[in-house]
C-alpha cells in the first residue's frame, strides 16, 4: 500500500470519527449494525457501540465479499 493510500485511509477514518457529511457509507446487507466506508479502492468495515465507532478491518475492494462473510 502506497503512502498516499495510507494517508487517504487515515483522513477518511478521521472524517468518519468527526461525523462529516458526504462520506460514502453503506450498511452491509445481511449484517445488521455493520457498515462499510469506501475510501478509494479500500473499504473500512465498522460498527458503532456505546464507546463509539469500532473499525473491524480495512480491506481492498476486491476482498470485500470474503471479508464480509467472516464478520461475526
Amino acid at each position: 500500500m502506497a503512502a498516499s493510500e495510507r494517508k487517504a485511509i487515515a483522513d477518511g477514518l478521521r472524517a468518519l470519527a468527526r461525523g462529516d457529511a458526504n462520506l460514502d457509507v453503506k450498511p452491509l446487507a445481511g449484517h445488521p449494525g455493520w457498515y462499510r466506508l469506501r475510501i478509494g479502492s479500500w473499504r473500512a468495515l465498522y460498527f458503532s457501540d456505546a464507546d463509539g465507532i469500532v473499525i473491524d478491518r480495512i480491506v481492498n475492494r476486491r476482498d470485500l465479499e470474503r471479508a464480509v462473510d467472516t464478520l461475526s
